[in-house]
């Protein structure tokens, strides 16, 4: 047995025809179906809300009424059956969904059902996506950042600015986490400790899913109360509706993903059976290979013993010299200062939330008005250092170590100033 949740908000439903026989169906619809014949042959279960309502707003009005009772709840529920979550064009998201309900069997006990990303989020590249096969059918459910929200491999605009929104309206601090505080204030106090021990879930971008029957009635057992709490924190704000979006399937009991954290190295000092006392040994080589790796850093951007020094600078010596002193004479607009510290700052935001190459894009447009800008060439370095570009990254902080020696003030090294301000 299925059962068919529809949130109709407006769209055709005529494909409810075509639903296997052993689809129980109930349609939540809003006064954005008025008007809008419901033209369809079978038996349906109507619920009519008034007002406007967002799909997951539809889909805690039947929660509500099952919770209650309004709805026929089994005691003992059928453990193959489900309970199948669906928009009111199901199709739009998922072209195979018709026969996806031929096999439920081999569904999960919350199984997302979307195959195609829909237009409610920015949309991410489809092989940034991972298929979960089911049958001979694959669908698309999404990985994302549980404290970012943004999918892994891409960017979504609306979820950040959903994000920034939430933070502004409830006056968050950097260090906060903003689903751990939004599911703390829907009254899911031990769902928020989870979202805040763990680092990586999974959405359903087109909102269709299904849950195993024991799973819905557990769950209605103990959050049912929370229920009408829910719905008008959902009301308050529109960045509260795109955040439980976001949840359904771990709400419903779907396992959130926690990245465990590197283990510290192993310190071996000496030999047990003898106890003879040996120096002590890294058996982690990852950390050797690190500290061999900022040593090699440190040795190349260490100046050459004076005895050594040419008395002319080398050429990109010369150039980031020249650079330095027409910093130096150029003497911005309270404008341009203002616009070149807010893209360095943007490049800094997207830094911290891990949006690498947005954080790499602008820290290039930065230093494209100010070269001498250290803020925005540290926040370079360190994102290239993130994304593996060791040598790119190697090469900013160079540039700033030797900016440094020639911007600070004059050298030890009479000739080798002489010589620039010749080449000047």
């Amino acid at each position: 047995m299925l059962n068919i949740v529809v949130a109709r908000r407006g769209e055709e439903v005529r494909w409810i025809d075509d639903l296997p026989e052993h689809c129980r169906v109930t349609v939540c619809t809003d006064d954005a179906s008025h008007g809008v014949p419901l033209d369809v042959t079978r038996h349906i279960e109507l619920v009519r809300l008034p007002g406007q309502h967002s799909v997951s707003e539809l889909y805690l009005a039947y929660l509500k009424r099952l919770a209650h009772g309004s709805t026929e709840a089994s005691a003992h529920p059928d453990p193959s059956a489900f309970t199948v979550f669906c928009p009111g064009d199901p199709l739009a998201v998922c072209p195979d969904f018709l026969a996806l309900l031929e096999a439920p069997a081999l569904w999960g006990d919350v199984q997302p059902l979307t195959q195609a990303q829909t237009t409610t989020h920015d949309p991410v590249d489809a092989q940034e996506l991972t298929p979960d096969w089911r049958t001979t059918l694959p669908v698309a459910p999404v990985r994302f950042d549980l404290r970012s929200w943004a999918p892994l491999g891409g960017f979504d605009k609306t979820m950040y600015r959903a994000q920034q929104r939430y933070r502004q309206l409830h006056h968050l601090q950097d260090h906060q986490h903003p689903a751990a505080h939004f599911f703390a204030a829907c009254q899911f106090p031990a769902f928020a400790q989870a979202i805040e021990a763990h680092d990586l879930g999974l959405r359903d971008s087109g909102l269709l899913f299904a849950v195993r029957q024991p799973q819905l009635h557990d769950w209605l057992a103990a959050h049912g109360s929370a229920l009408p709490q829910v719905s008008a924190w959902l009301l308050q704000d529109p960045s509260h509706g795109r955040i439980w979006d976001q949840f359904w399937l771990h709400l419903f009991g779907a396992p959130l993903v926690r990245v465990e954290a590197l283990s510290p190295p192993t310190m071996v000092f000496g030999d047990a059976d003898t106890g003879d006392a040996g120096d002590e040994e890294l058996e982690d080589f990852s950390l050797s290979r690190a500290l061999a790796t900022i040593d090699d850093t440190l040795a190349r951007l260490a100046p050459p013993p004076l005895a050594q020094r040419s008395q002319q600078p080398s050429a990109l010596q010369v150039a980031r010299a020249v650079a330095a002193a027409q910093a130096r004479r150029t003497t911005p607009s309270p404008q341009a200062r203002q616009a070149l510290q807010e893209l360095s700052d943007r490049a800094a935001q997207a830094f911290r939330m891990g949006d690498l190459q947005y954080a790499v894009s602008c820290a290039r447009l930065a230093l494209q008005q100010d070269t001498s800008h250290t803020a925005s060439r540290f926040t370079l370095a360190m994102a290239l250092a993130a994304q593996g570009h060791r040598d790119e990254a190697v090469e900013q902080f160079e540039w700033m170590l030797q900016a440094d020696v020639w911007v600070a003030g004059p050298t030890r090294v009479p000739d080798r100033t002489a010589a620039i301000t010749r080449t000047q």
